[in-house]
């Protein structure tokens, strides 16, 4: 499989690119998706895409939150 690559100014990308950005299975995706946790859209037909800006705001949320990430910032 070729790796999915961004194009410059697209800010639109596949389930694939997210979950090897976020190290996660492209399932983890698709069940954050349709929980409605990522805003995505659907291109045509059952092509779905996802906005990265929107999405890495909706991770940051997580990343802020993250009780291992602020009891290290601590020590």
């Amino acid at each position: 499989m070729k790796p999915d690559r961004i194009l410059p100014g697209q800010t639109a990308v596949s389930r694939t690119h997210l979950a090897n950005r976020w190290g996660v299975s492209p399932r983890t995706i698709d069940a954050w998706r349709k929980r409605g946790n990522l805003p995505a859209f659907v291109v045509s037909g059952r092509l779905i895409r996802f906005d990265l800006p929107a999405c890495e705001e909706w991770m940051g949320k997580f990343r802020h939150d993250a009780k291992w990430e602020t009891e290290r910032s601590a020590s």
